[in-house]
């Protein structure tokens, strides 16, 4: 796991390529804090540029970068693990190839060189890299299919093209452009997250998953998929015992390859059914105790650590735990704000901060659970789909006038998740269309307050209008809302806010779920095996079941959450105000409008509405607008 950086641009004489080449990389230190390296050519009238810090992870000695293919002729910098990378170098030497490193990068560099962009699909694992073919000119950039490591890019003047791991670093580069995109902005507010290929900055782009893009002499490809989730041509009809082995075998084989590496390995435990199924197969592993972490709050409606502990214990792992006060978790705000390259509203950015801190204290990766709720139908959420079609049947008037009024009179209480909170995302942003009405009830703020944050203006979010039709082609309604969330909320919340805390510490996190068979499979089987009655994970849970207790298996879903409504009534009260009193970029740049959000906090304060969320995105907003002014 890394930090990249680098740049094509038009040759200058007085250019010192090497200086602005450290000040991208150097912007990624906590990436990288084993080492750093620098490469750089002339070709025709254009400098070129890659740049690398170093987590070192696997070959700790001959594995640095950017590294060159054995012709010479293919430079690459990579960030990230392949996790078939010996299965592909066991391919590439039985056709001569001969390899000088045990790094899974070397076997990018040949793999690429052998194959090019059709070599892609092969590729296993969480990556971002980009190569550069001398023979050619040609700069290629690509992500992998999930959307794990994060890649950016912008044109430079003269047709030139600079890219980075982090935007913050991105803008380092002299001629990167600074203007906030207003427009990105009501994707953050409404979703948290603002969804490729838009970035905060105008003129910067993500590289969407699963993507690839070229640049040779001065132009720029569009981004092309090079895999891309899509309904099964025929639906499947198979027998569960046999799809229930096979997914029993996918994930050892997955949880098995995570765990190459040349440095200690643990495992973020929660103590519910992802994790802990992800502990339980490494423990299988792994010739001594497994070493695990976990996190407990002192707030018994958002602790989970009792179930890590009990998991843990029947393991037989080395457990480590870390409690976290309301005092220890507000002292590291800033911290943990200051983490997020981009603007990204997933308060649980806190906690699993300080898990990452913790972890990093004694291993140097970690496997997380990311990713089995968007595959196997973890989110309350999906069953909520269910009870919409026996909602639109009530008349319309009756919706109008009576359900919608009477449930917007609830008051919310500050608990994770209240019956209250479900019943007002439930009625109020009930939509006919269930795209619309799905990333409605997964949304930070609804369309009529956006609308008024913006001063009036009509314009919907970029999201629903980019994601209209998403459910188009799939048979299974369950499996087109899961696709939905696997291309938007993973990768551009769940996903980042990961990366982010994480690579905070140096530490790198691996998603065995996220295993490209396991995605494969996922989505071929039909949504029953995944949510029937009640009983969400169906498929998963089984398999755990052979593994886990059963109290941890069936035991409620419960997110890695914090306290945020009473946080902003209480000790976070006086900052919000203070926010609001302010001048400065969060007005002036982005076009919000300071009465709404003056009235949106009292509103909250006096617990008439439940405005957590938004404001919550106004800090996160503002810390980064001030992050952003201080590196420039």
């Amino acid at each position: 796991m890394c930090g990249i950086a680098g740049f094509v641009q038009r040759a200058r004489a007085e250019a010192d390529l090497g200086a602005v080449g450290r000040r991208l990389t150097d912007a990624m230190t906590s990436r990288g804090p084993d080492g750093s390296g620098l490469w750089t050519e002339r070709h025709g009238d254009w400098d070129v540029v890659l740049g690398h810090r170093r987590l070192a992870i696997i070959d700790l000695v001959t594995g640095d970068q950017p590294l060159h293919s054995a012709a010479g002729a293919l430079h690459v910098t990579f960030n990230g693990e392949i996790f078939n990378f010996r299965e592909l170098r066991a391919d590439l030497k039985a056709g001569g190839t001969t390899f000088r490193t045990r790094s899974d990068t070397e076997v990018i560099a040949e793999h690429f060189a052998a194959s090019g962009t059709d070599g892609l699909p092969a590729l296993n694992g969480m990556f971002a890299f980009a190569a550069w073919d001398s023979r050619r000119g040609r700069l290629t950039l690509a992500r992998d299919r999930a959307g794990i490591k994060p890649l950016y890019y912008c044109r430079l003047p003269g047709g030139g093209l600079a890219f980075a791991s982090e935007l913050t670093a991105l803008l380092r580069h002299p001629d990167a452009p600074r203007g906030l995109d207003r427009a990105a902005m009501r994707d953050y507010f409404f979703a948290d997250a603002i969804h490729p290929p838009r970035t905060a900055i105008e003129g910067v782009c993500k590289l969407p998953p699963g993507h690839w893009l070229d640049w040779e002499d001065g132009r720029l490809s569009v981004s092309r998929a090079f895999w891309r989730l899509a309904p099964p041509s025929s639906p499947a009809t198979p027998d569960e015992e046999p799809a229930r082995e096979r997914l029993r075998a996918l994930l050892q084989a997955s949880v098995r390859r995570t765990l190459i590496a040349d440095v200690p390995i643990g495992v973020f435990l929660s103590g519910g059914v992802d994790s802990s199924l992800v502990a339980a197969l490494a423990a299988r592993e792994v010739s001594g105790p497994l070493h695990t972490f976990s996190i407990a709050f002192e707030e018994p409606d958002f602790d989970e650590s009792p179930y890590a502990r009990r998991v843990a214990a029947s393991l037989g792992t080395r457990h480590t735990e870390d409690t976290v006060s309301e005092r220890t978790l507000l002292a590291s705000l800033d911290a943990a704000l200051g983490a997020l390259d981009e603007p990204m509203a997933d308060p649980s950015i806190l906690p699993t901060w300080a898990l990452a801190r913790l972890a990093a204290g004694h291993v140097k990766v970690a496997l997380g659970g990311d990713g089995g709720d968007e595959l196997w139908a973890g989110y309350p959420t999906y069953r909520a789909h269910r009870l919409a079609g026996v909602y639109a049947r009530v008349p319309a008037l009756v919706r109008r006038r009576v359900v919608e009024p009477a449930v917007a009179r609830l008051p919310v209480r500050p608990t994770y998740q209240s019956f209250e909170w479900k019943a007002k995302h439930f009625v109020l942003r009930h939509d006919a269309d269930a795209v619309r009405r799905h990333l409605r009830w997964m949304s930070n703020t609804d369309l009529a307050d956006l609308r008024a944050l913006f001063g009036g203006d009509a314009a919907e979010p970029a999201l629903l209008a980019r994601e209209a039709g998403a459910a188009d082609g799939w048979r299974d309604p369950l499996n087109a809302m899961l696709a939905l969330d696997f291309r938007t909320y993973l990768p551009d919340s769940v996903l980042t806010k990961v990366d982010r805390a994480s690579m905070a510490h140096g530490l790198e996190v691996r998603p065995p779920l996220l295993d490209n068979a396991l995605i494969d499979l996922a989505f071929a089987l039909p949504g029953r095996f995944k949510l029937r009655g009640g009983r969400s994970k169906r498929l998963l849970k089984e398999v755990a079941a052979a593994y886990l207790p059963r109290a941890i298996v069936e035991r409620p879903k419960r997110g890695f959450a914090i306290p945020l409504a009473r946080w902003l009534r209480g000790p976070l009260r006086e900052r919000v105000a203070a926010l609001v009193a302010s001048t400065g970029p969060l007005w002036t740049d982005t076009g919000l409008s300071r009465a709404v959000v003056a009235a949106w906090a009292h509103e909250h304060q006096r617990g008439v509405r439940d405005r957590a969320k938004p404001l919550w995105a106004l800090l996160v907003l503002d810390r980064w607008l001030r992050r952003l002014a201080e590196a420039s």
